[in-house]
């Protein structure tokens, strides 16, 4: 359709008038950064997300960075394929939610992009086991130090504890710590730190 992929955005002379294969002036792009990383990226991060591309205009319109459908296809899909203007980029990497440099880098697999989720869930798993026994020592040296100051509550605090704790035992062990706690064991004076 004649018109339709003229930038919504209030920008005049198209990036559809430059000759196929002409290089735009001015310095280069930082070094694994270009447009044609871009326009692959915006296919895949749309496809990804199970978008169409009429859905991917919709939602760069409502969030301020006008377009339409036909120039979204034309970007991913031309030949040549349409240049992204600024303004465009942008929008998407706010659609996205992704850093500008992220949408201007190599475009990462599906493959890639799977696997860097899973390591990150492991990461973060890690870190909230790590604060959970960080926070765990602590309150286990707070409870001792009461039992230290108050000898004569010290079975009736320990008993809270297993009680309180019966519940969570169906889901997860007891950690060393807390088994030596409740055993009567002797507890660290200062909390134990695991900050690297």
């Amino acid at each position: 359709m004649p018109g339709t992929d003229e930038p919504t955005d209030g920008t005049t002379g198209g990036p559809d008038e430059e000759l196929p294969g002409s290089e735009p002036a001015g310095p280069e792009a930082p070094a694994g950064m270009s447009e044609e990383n871009a326009a692959e990226r915006v296919r895949m991060e749309r496809e990804r997300r199970g978008w169409s591309t009429g859905e991917l205009a919709k939602r760069m319109t409502e969030a301020g960075y006008p377009i339409n459908q036909s120039s979204v296809w034309r970007i991913e899909s031309g030949e040549p394929r349409r240049r992204i203007n600024l303004n465009e980029a942008i929008g998407f990497a706010k659609v996205f939610d992704l850093p500008l440099e992220d949408l201007l880098g190599p475009p990462t697999s599906p493959e890639e992009k799977i696997m860097q989720e899973l390591a990150d869930h492991v990461v973060q798993g890690y870190r909230l086991a790590a604060q959970g026994a960080e926070f765990t020592t602590k309150a286990l040296a707070a409870a001792e130090k009461y039992c230290q100051d108050f000898p004569h509550n010290r079975k009736r605090l320990r008993g809270k504890i297993a009680i309180g704790l019966s519940f969570e035992y169906r889901r997860y062990a007891p950690t060393p710590l807390v088994q030596e706690f409740l055993r009567g064991g002797k507890m660290p004076s200062e909390p134990v730190h695991t900050d690297e």
